[in-house]
């Protein structure tokens, strides 16, 4: 009979025994899986019971309409510009962070003077809200008194009008704004996993011969591989989701040019009036995510040991 008794070496569920050791750990635990369950679980489930139903704004009345929200999804002429305008958003972004990121880390790794200074003003980058990065953009590409447009816009002619209303290079303009404010992200994973490697290991390769390129080939970038690739894992689900960037410079526009996936969900619930049809838009961002996700890791497995 399943049942809990208490016997010499822990508890007992049935054929499950738990150790004391077992039981204190899952009491340390146990606040994380509650404030996970409140700030993921409950609002993920929130969304998805919203997206079984009609729910005007305007009258925020729930009528359950079933998988026809996500009917309407695919049908949209709008959902897969957007899926693929994030895509290219995600995919730009996240290749400058990674190359930007790991060559400012190698770069503080390298230095033997005022190491702590720089490292201090480039860390503190990632402390900037958003939205003053976004306005100090906004100002810098201002078509009348913006010194980015005047100077490279107007006196080299790399484009004309404004930056922004330009539907080509729009969306380019939203990626360098993102990857000035988030390459420190993949700074900090990378150099931490650079402090961690031997200074032998680089004695003894310089001894055998090696230069620059085959000691980064063989004994740094194994080592920083697996970090490296969660912050690329991370990077990448925050700037497909990223709205607080391309938002606040072109409301998703001109025209439909930078409208990705969370921008179209924010215009079907707040332009269009339809809560439950913005509900399923996200949850189909969750679901294209977690399978990205899945086939990410499964592939590339950052959490693979090498030898060097």
């Amino acid at each position: 009979m399943l049942g809990r008794r208490l016997i010499g070496e822990g508890f007992s569920i049935g054929p499950i025994t738990i150790s004391p050791d077992g039981f204190w750990g899952f009491l340390t635990v146990l606040p994380v899986i509650c404030l996970y369950t409140l700030i993921a679980v409950v609002p993920i489930g929130f969304a998805f019971a919203a997206s079984l139903h009609e729910i005007p704004l305007m009258n925020p009345t729930w009528s359950f309409v079933g998988t026809s929200n996500y009917v309407e999804v695919f049908n949209l002429d709008r959902f897969w510009a957007s899926m693929w305008r994030g895509v290219y958003y995600m995919i730009g972004s996240t290749i400058l962070q990674t190359i930007i990121g790991v060559w400012i880390a190698l770069t503080l790794n390298k230095m033997e003077f005022g190491q702590r200074i720089l490292s201090s003003v480039i860390f503190s980058i990632y402390m900037i809200p958003t939205i003053i990065v976004v306005l100090l953009a906004l100002f810098l590409l201002d078509p009348f008194i913006g010194f980015v447009h005047v100077y490279f816009g107007e006196g080299l002619g790399l484009w004309e009008n404004y930056l922004l209303g330009n539907t080509e290079l729009a969306m380019p303009a939203a990626i360098l704004v993102g990857t000035w404010k988030f390459s420190v992200f993949i700074t900090i994973f990378t150099l931490a996993q650079l402090r961690s490697i031997p200074d032998h290991f680089y004695e003894a390769a310089k001894i055998c011969g090696a230069n620059t390129w085959e000691m980064f080939r063989d004994i740094t970038f194994p080592r920083i591989r697996g970090a490296l690739l969660v912050a690329v894992f991370l990077r990448s689900i925050f700037m497909f989701n990223k709205f607080d960037v391309i938002y606040p410079l072109t409301q998703g526009g001109p025209g439909y040019a930078t409208t990705t996936m969370p921008i179209l969900a924010y215009r079907e619930t707040f332009q269009g009036s339809a809560y439950g049809l913005g509900n399923a838009i996200a949850m189909v961002m969750f679901v294209f995510l977690a399978i990205g996700g899945i086939l990410y890791l499964w592939a590339l497995n950052p959490d693979e040991e090498v030898d060097t």
